[in-house]
């Protein structure tokens, strides 16, 4: 199966994303910092089993492709990176979904499953934070 590669509106910005496989378990690829879908997930893309799984890998608002807008870091950074997330998988038709994500994907997708448990099946995460200290703000910010 091809990957396919497109934009659609979701909350008033064009959020780019990749999609792959015609399985019935949809699953959602969240990159961490500064990534995208394609540099972060490159390999999953490609080799994820496409009979069992529907793969999508976004740029999240402000990353890869999905600039304009450039990337900010309001208060609320995290969950409007959720938001944008939930709200793509149901622009894109899926009724439930599983989450994986690194880094800062990981921090987004535990605040999506926290916010929208019925619509998520599975939530896979690794190197997420526990907590966004004053220090990472600032770190944010400088970037």
């Amino acid at each position: 199966t091809s990957i396919t590669s497109a934009k659609i509106q979701v909350n008033g910005v064009h959020l780019h994303y990749q999609k792959t496989g015609e399985g019935s378990h949809a699953v959602l690829l969240l990159p961490g910092m500064l990534g995208s879908g394609q540099t972060d997930f490159g390999p999953q893309l490609k080799s994820m089993s496409k009979q069992l799984f529907t793969i999508v890998a976004w740029d999240p608002r402000g990353y890869g492709q999905s600039i304009p807008p450039s990337r900010d870091f309001p208060p609320d950074f995290f969950e409007r990176d959720a938001k944008d997330a939930v709200d793509l998988m149901q622009a894109l038709k899926f009724k439930k979904f599983s989450l994986l994500g690194w880094s800062d994907g990981g921090i987004t997708a535990l605040i999506a499953a926290a916010k929208y448990p019925t619509l998520i099946h599975k939530l896979v995460v690794w190197g997420a934070n526990a907590s966004v200290t004053q220090e990472d703000v600032r770190i944010y910010n400088g970037m």
